[in-house]
Order: structure tokens, then sequence, then C-alpha cells
């Protein structure tokens, strides 16, 4: 028994079905070379998204280290700066005690 058809139906070739079989055939062919074409190209588009990925992991670490090294070399001024201001205050609290000492009368 054939699985498309009755045991006793007459099996008709199937270029009597289909007139145009020939070429059917031909387009299944030439859709099945661009499937497998496109399968290359879907596999190559993976490889380079890896490759970018990758590139882009690379990047962000670099920017990671240069923002650290951004944020060192925004600090000294700052540092430079806290530093004046202790030594004033340092200055000025000794001339306040220096003053007050020399009130009170005690010399150095």
């Amino acid at each position: 028994m054939r699985p498309w058809g009755h045991p006793t139906e007459e099996v008709i070739p199937i270029a009597e079905h289909c007139d145009n079989h020939a070429e059917h055939t031909r387009a299944i062919g030439v859709h099945d070379k661009r499937l497998d074409s496109h399968g290359g190209q879907i596999d190559d588009i993976k490889e380079t998204l890896a490759a970018l990925k990758e590139i882009e992991r690379q990047n962000q670490e670099r920017i990671d280290r240069m923002d650290e090294r951004i944020a060192a070399l925004e600090a000294v001024p700052a540092k430079r700066w806290d530093s004046l201001v202790g030594y004033a205050l340092t200055a000025l609290a000794g001339g306040v005690a220096g003053m007050a000492m020399a009130q009170m009368g005690l010399t150095i």
C-alpha cells in the first residue's frame, strides 16, 4: 500500500499532474541553494557579532580605566586647595595663639 493513495489506484507520473514540474524542481533547487547560502551568511554574522561584543567589552574596560585616571587628575587641584586651606588655618591659629600669649605677657 502506498502512503499517498489507495492500494488500487493507478500511479500517474508527476509530469501528468503538473505541466511545470521541471520548472518547480528547478525553482526548488534554486531556493535550496539560497537557503544554504543564507545559513552560511547567518553563521558569518554570528561570528562578526561575537567579535564586536568582544571589542565592545574591551572598549568598556578602557573607558572605565580612563574614567578612573580622569577622576584622579581632577582630584589633584582639590587636594592642593585643601592643603592650602589647612596651612592658612594653621597659620591663623598660630597667629591668634601668639597674640593671646603676647596679651598675657608670655614670650617664646
